[in-house]
């Protein structure tokens, strides 16, 4: 029985989708030998859609639980997956969408989930006398969703989760939702995820596979574990895998092969390509632009259900390549700078007509890119300064130096005289520090610094793993920064050198920096963004230390 007050919403006919429908988006699904939109008496399209409104509710953020509603363009592509050859089998065994990210990826393949799993019309059954199909439940149904983690692929089963988990949910009961499944109690059926590995995806013949993220599937085994669940699917009657993503970066990849095929129309008459993308020469400078880029890769956008001053923002909040990638679903190579270009040198001090002075009052972080192996170290200084004639939007300015280490086929000799902790007693000695930040695993000495000695008062440390939520919030907040030039910097040729070598590493969590294809140094970068982040952090209770002369 359906306990969601909201009236249900009748899926739209097929004319009024192909007026209704944004007509980039149609041009997509009808592009090449998709061919066009079926006629209502070769899909199950409208009856997979009215299963959704019925029984279905949103999974994530303020619309959660509230009923399912699709837009024109979900209904669209669903008449296009439903599509039925002559003898009512489903036409498409495969089907690759890349849209933009905000694009209501994770809601469609839930939905798609929900159908395989708990519908009476996931498959044909008969000819109706008005000569349109009906549908039956798939005998043994099941959902495998795939990705490159545990967490990426729980994305998809959560949304699928709430449909039966919500209190008003029509299907509530009908499942046990677990942690990391979906188990049918009316029927036996299975929805599972799993990360991207041959052991795990081996013995699989789900029906229907989900491989989310794609281009985050990048190394042979991941590959292999994608061709093993495929091989699973495509034994079962009707099975269908699914291949959901933005764009990456590598064509050479899995995912990268299959976008090039599809756009060079080389799919065949079983396999379905969807690519929304943002046209080419569009300035990633010009606001109006970039929201042009926004609406023509990601429908909900062009459609004004997606709120596209908040991707604006987020475009203009993280490095170009990625902006592209995720709100243009734009191919960009990874190693493209991380910041627009000539950004840090134009934030140096010379440059700006400032001077770099570090006075022992201001507030002032650390942070520290240790090495155990034969690698280069460095420890950044930050300090907080007044902006020259509150020029600055937020009323002040950092300003940052940072000191490397090379290891000189050697180990570096981190707690010598001369090395990185005496550095750091200096100058939490000499400035009013407030934090020092570093991923204690490469730093086994912290714990002696943090103690302090007889000589040397304890350091105020903040441990920062460098794989953690951490740094994905130090990466993007020092973007920020350097773009809206509330950062200068010395100008040092060895500072600049390891900002500028350093490339973005992306997944669907954010963005981190890893060395580029060059491998030359980055320590400074991970250092300066470990300190930006201490800087947003609220001092530690200790007494207060008188400083000395300055350093520098």
């Amino acid at each position: 029985m359906r306990k969601l007050s909201e009236p249900m919403m009748r899926p739209l006919a097929r004319e009024q989708l192909l007026e209704q429908c944004d007509p980039r988006f149609m041009a997509a699904l009808t592009f090449g030998n998709n061919g066009p939109l079926p006629a209502r008496n070769r899909t199950l399209g409208p009856t997979w859609v009215r299963f959704v409104h019925e029984h279905c509710v949103m999974g994530e953020g303020d619309v959660y639980g509230r009923p399912a509603r699709m837009t024109p363009e979900q209904q669209a592509l669903f008449w296009k997956l439903a599509e039925l050859n002559d003898d009512g089998s489903r036409r498409f065994e495969f089907a690759l969408i890349t849209l933009a990210k905000g694009s209501g990826k994770s809601p469609v393949l839930a939905w798609l989930g929900c159908i395989e799993l708990a519908s009476d019309c996931a498959v044909f059954r008969e000819w109706a006398p008005n000569g349109n199909p009906r549908g039956m439940a798939r005998g043994n149904p099941g959902v495998l969703n795939m990705a490159s983690s545990y967490e990426q692929a729980d994305l998809v089963l959560d949304e699928m989760r709430a449909s039966f988990e919500h209190e008003e949910a029509p299907m509530k009961g009908r499942a046990a939702a677990g942690k990391g499944e979906i188990v049918m109690h009316d029927r036996k059926a299975i929805a599972k995820r799993i990360p991207a590995t041959p052991r795990r995806a081996d013995g699989s013949k789900s029906p229907l596979l989900l491989v989310d993220e794609v281009h985050e599937l990048t190394t042979e085994n991941q590959e292999k574990a994608v061709d093993v669940a495929w091989g699973g699917t495509s034994k079962r009657e009707n099975g269908l895998t699914i291949f959901g993503s933005t764009a990456g970066n590598d064509m050479t990849s899995l995912f990268g092969r299959q976008v090039a095929r599809g756009k060079r129309g080389d799919f065949a008459e079983n396999e379905l390509f969807v690519c929304m993308e943002a046209e080419t020469g569009l300035d990633p400078t010009n606001d109006a632009d970039i929201i042009t880029g926004i609406r023509q890769a990601n429908p909900l956008a062009a459609r004004g259900v997606a709120n596209v001053r908040k991707l604006l923002g987020k475009f203009k909040g993280m490095p170009l390549n990625r902006a592209k990638r995720y709100y243009w679903n734009q191919w960009v190579p990874s190693d493209e700078s991380w910041l627009p270009a000539g950004a840090w040198d134009a934030n140096s001090a010379q440059r700006r007509g400032l001077t770099i002075e570090f006075e022992p009052s201001w507030p002032t972080w650390l942070g520290a890119d240790m090495a155990l192996k034969r690698d280069s170290a460095a420890v950044v200084t930050l300090q907080q300064r007044p902006a020259p004639n509150n020029r600055s939007k937020l009323g002040t300015l950092y300003q940052a130096t940072s000191k490397i280490w090379l290891p000189d086929g050697e180990l570096i000799d981190q707690d010598g005289p001369n090395g990185p902790d005496a550095y750091i007693r200096l100058i939490a000695s000499t400035y009013a520090l407030v934090w020092a930040a570093a991923d204690e695993a490469w730093w086994p000495t912290l714990p002696q610094l943090e103690k302090g000695d007889e000589e040397h008062p304890p350091v105020p440390m903040f441990r920062m793993p460098q794989q953690g939520r951490n740094m994905i919030v130090a990466y993007a907040r020092l973007y920020k920064l350097i773009v809206q030039g509330e950062l200068i910097h010395d100008g040092a040729p060895d500072f600049a050198d390891q900002i500028a070598s350093a490339a973005t590493q992306s997944s669907d969590r954010g963005w981190t920096l890893r060395k580029g294809k060059n491998r030359r140094r980055i320590d400074s970068a991970p250092a300066l963004a470990a300190a930006v982040f201490a800087s947003g952090l609220e001092p530690p209770v200790t007494e207060p230390v008188k400083p000395r002369s300055k350093v520098f």
